[in-house]
This record gives C-alpha cells, sequence and structure tokens, in this order.
C-alpha cells in the first residue's frame, strides 16, 4: 500500500469521515464504471458501489487490507456484482419455474374444463328426448319456460318438471366426475 493509501486507509479506520468523504469522491467514478462493465445497469452499479463503501465504512475497524486500499475496493465491488448477477439469476430461474407451473396448472385446468364439457354433453344426450329439448331450449336457445312451453305445447309445470330431472341427472353426471380418481 502507498503511503498516501495508508494513511487514508488509518483517517478511515479512525472514523474520519471527511477522509473517507474525500476518498469516496476521488474513486467514485473508477469503481462505478467497473460495476457497470459487469451489471450492464447504472443504477444497479451505483447502488452496488455504495453499498461496497458503506460496509467499508462500517467494518473499518474490522478489516485488514494486504494490498492497496483500490484493490481491496475494487475486488469487493466485482464480487458484490458477480454475487448479485448470480441472485439475478437465480430470480429469473425461479420465476421462469413459476410461470411454466403456472402454465401447467392453466393447461390442466383447460384440460379439465374441456373433460367436464364432454362429459356434460353426453350426459344431455342421455336425456330422455322430451326432457333434452326443454334443456337444450332452455339452456342453448336462451327461451323462458313460457316460451318453451308455447313451442312444445306442454304446460310450464311440465316444462319446470323437466328442468329439474335434467338439472338433476346433470348434476349427479358432474358429481361423479368430480368425485372419481384422476
Amino acid at each position: 500500500m502507498s503511503l498516501d493509501e495508508e494513511k487514508i486507509w488509518q483517517s478511515i479506520q479512525q472514523r474520519d469521515s471527511q477522509a473517507f468523504e474525500r476518498y469516496y469522491k476521488e474513486h467514485y467514478r473508477f469503481f462505478f464504471l467497473a460495476a457497470c462493465k459487469y451489471l450492464r445497469d447504472a443504477s444497479l452499479a451505483q447502488e452496488v458501489v455504495n453499498d461496497v463503501f458503506l460496509r467499508l465504512w462500517q467494518n473499518a475497524g474490522k478489516i485488514i487490507i494486504q494490498s492497496s486500499l483500490r484493490s481491496y475496493l475494487y475486488r469487493a465491488i466485482v464480487n458484490a456484482c458477480l454475487n448479485e448477477l448470480d441472485r439475478t439469476k437465480k430470480d429469473r430461474q425461479h420465476r421462469q419455474e413459476l410461470s411454466h407451473l403456472g402454465e401447467g396448472i392453466a393447461d390442466a385446468k383447460e384440460m379439465e374444463t374441456g373433460e367436464l364439457k364432454v362429459r356434460l354433453y353426453q350426459a344431455i344426450d342421455q336425456l330422455p328426448e322430451q326432457c333434452r329439448k326443454v334443456f337444450r331450449m332452455s339452456r342453448f336457445e336462451g327461451l323462458k319456460q313460457q316460451e318453451i312451453a308455447d313451442r312444445l305445447g306442454i304446460s310450464i309445470k311440465t316444462v319446470k318438471n323437466h328442468m329439474t330431472n335434467a338439472l338433476q341427472q346433470l348434476g349427479e353426471v358432474h358429481d361423479q366426475w368430480k368425485n372419481s380418481p384422476p
């Protein structure tokens, strides 16, 4: 370590905030550019450099520097950048895994919905003819009970009975499907 650097480092260790601030201002640009080279993100580089300097100030009494202060800080900043890149990579991988999991869940739900629709249409086809007609007119054509009764020439009470029977049978099919093992 040069004599000047050694004096600065001793001043920082003795909590001389002016010496610390002066060193920070004189060398900030060099360390910032080094961090930018690794991170390719100015705001993140600024954050890393400031964190390293803050830790230096907070732990100055415990840190032993073998080489120069500048070399020590450069290595600390490079290590912090590498740690940040590693953390960012892990975060990105984690988000990708979650998005793939989400896609899998969406695919499974889509398959379940499709399977349920197939079973529902099969169950509708299994309804007695008049019951099936009433159900389709109500649910697929959107007709009111009176309109169905008028078209088919039956009473509203008969329409209601057919709808009740249809919904009951379809509900049973749904419950069986829901409770069946995958």
